[in-house]
């Protein structure tokens, strides 16, 4: 049993310590994303930077409405941005390109994908949403999107 928990917990380990960097410069292996879906269950777009433990669990609990133990982060070395697409226009996929250090900031480039226009509806209604870890950085986060347009 103690074998079996070692083998899945080993490579989660290399993953987050892999995350562990100084963001100065294009690293897209300066984050990773920990959770998503396509049901968001609201309408409303939202950005946020969690950097506590309770109000992670706040957010998986009720904003996420997801069942089971939250995830445990050191949040002294990491924090999490909570995206959500909101439902207009309705997003189908939703995914972070990359994150760059300037002097400054942090920028966090999010891609989400829309239909094109004449397009018909997606048969289910799509609210993408992720959760991403990344390393705790002293500098203010600028977040742009990078809409695509698919088309039919």
């Amino acid at each position: 049993m103690k074998a079996i928990v070692l083998i899945i917990l080993l490579p989660l380990c290399c993953l987050l310590s892999g995350c562990v960097q100084d963001l100065t410069a294009d690293d897209t292996s300066a984050f990773q994303v920990i959770a998503g879906g396509n049901s968001a269950q609201s309408d409303d777009k939202r950005l946020q930077v969690i950097a506590s433990q309770a109000a992670y669990d706040d957010i998986f609990f009720r904003v996420l409405n997801r069942s089971g133990t939250p995830e445990t982060f050191d949040f002294e070395t990491y924090q999490v941005l909570l995206v959500m697409s909101g439902a207009q226009p309705a997003a189908l996929t939703l995914q972070v390109a990359g994150f760059s250090a300037v002097d400054q900031q942090v920028n966090i480039a999010l891609q989400p994908r829309y239909a094109a226009a004449g397009c018909p509806p997606p048969a289910t209604v799509q609210q993408p949403w992720l959760l991403v870890l990344f390393p705790r950085v002293n500098k203010p986060l600028a977040i742009t999107e990078q809409p695509q347009m698919v088309s039919c």
